[in-house]
């Protein structure tokens, strides 16, 4: 078992995750994804076993208390001050066995080691129960934020952790 970043090659199995996870919303696209990974090449990764990808996350730099919206590609300089856990999805097969764990101590990780002050993230599907039990807490939500949960599923909401 491993976690490293992504490379070109691990994009069908991100997608079909991706597809298998996702049952509140639509996919979002290669080309959307790619757009979050070449954002933040090191800071994106998989869990692989035995040279299968079982899962990924997408972080990249962001504001705290703001979140792209969905189905949006990002380019450019990024003014950012935190990371933004944009998604981080586990294969239906692969579920149980910590990895969800594993990928966020490493994110939480990398990113204490490079004095980020904190990652923020839209919850969907229920998972802001998770979320909150790994620390995360919601946080004030401006008028741009709330434009960009607009393009999330009724019921996502804005959480952040604080690392400083």
């Amino acid at each position: 078992m491993s976690i490293r970043p992504i490379t070109t090659t691990d994009w069908p199995a991100i997608m079909a995750i991706q597809a298998q996870c996702y049952v509140e919303l639509t996919p979002e696209s290669l080309g959307v994804m790619q757009s979050k990974w070449q954002a933040s090449p090191t800071s994106c990764v998989v869990f692989e076993q035995q040279d299968n990808v079982l899962a990924y996350a997408l972080v990249h730099p962001w504001l705290q208390g703001d979140a792209p919206s969905l189905d949006t590609e990002i380019s450019g300089q990024i003014n950012a001050d935190s990371w933004y856990l944009h998604d981080m999805a586990i294969s239906p097969s692969a579920q149980g066995m910590g990895i969800g764990k594993k990928l966020f101590n490493h994110i939480v990780n990398q990113a204490k080691n490079l004095a980020i002050n904190g990652i923020g993230l839209v919850a969907v599907q229920g998972a802001h129960t998770y979320w909150l039990q790994q620390g995360f807490k919601p946080n004030t939500t401006s008028a741009k934020l709330t434009k960009s949960l607009d393009s999330y599923p009724a019921g996502a909401c804005y959480l952040y952790l604080s690392l400083s």
